[in-house]
């Protein structure tokens, strides 16, 4: 049986990526904060501010199967707009947003880039490794600017996605969602099917 590990996924869009690798014949691995019931699915329940190498290299060194399909679909955001105006008397409130500015930084950025390195014995030429990315990535949005880290953190994943690709013989991928559009599901189940179901995939797929 095919072997898929997901990073995120029991999240309400991550639920829909689960049950498209689960129709697809796929036994899963999900570590996030949240868990999905089925006995194909083994579930690593984690707290993301929790997290930190120690518990990487203790989780992710000791798979013994190859891995047909990894998907990062986690996310973090410290900053808004509002936190850039300096119209105020509350230094200690930018240092507590710089300090989960780090810890997002290091979940969304770090994180996928370590667990790729300490679990790189078990890809191979045929694994699928892709990242959930944004249309925010773009500078001429002007929804950018709202969630700053955000957009530059989604940018760095697409840059990461391209040079794992590069770097390695595995395939990459990014899938740029548009989840307010009342097909989302099907799409991203369509998007999901699509990328399993070929040898040779894109490195970009949008809905």
């Amino acid at each position: 049986m095919k072997q898929a590990l997901i990073i995120g996924g029991a999240s309400k869009n991550g639920q829909v990526i689960l049950d498209t690798l689960l129709n697809n014949d796929f036994e899963i691995v999900n570590f996030g904060s949240s868990t999905y019931t089925h006995p194909r699915v083994t579930n690593v329940k984690i707290a993301w501010d929790q997290l930190d190498i120690e518990f990487v290299q203790k989780n992710f060194s000791i798979f013994n199967n190859t891995f047909d399909f990894v998907f990062f679909n986690q996310n973090g955001s410290s900053l808004s707009l509002a936190d850039y105006c300096t119209d105020h008397d509350d230094i200690l409130e930018v240092w507590r947003r710089i300090k989960d500015w780090n810890r997002s930084h290091w979940t969304s950025c770090q994180l996928p880039f370590l667990i790729l390195h300490t679990m790189r014995k078990n890809l191979n030429a045929d694994s699928k490794v892709g990242w959930m990315l944004s249309k925010y990535i773009d500078h001429t949005n002007p929804h950018s600017v709202d969630f700053s880290d955000y957009s530059s953190f989604k940018y760095f994943n697409y840059l990461s996605m391209k040079s794992f690709g590069l770097a390695n013989q595995f395939q990459t991928f990014g899938i740029y969602p548009e989840f307010s559009d009342a097909d989302a599901p099907i799409k991203l189940q369509r998007i999901i099917t699509d990328i399993v179901s070929n040898d040779v995939i894109k490195d970009n797929y949008q809905f």
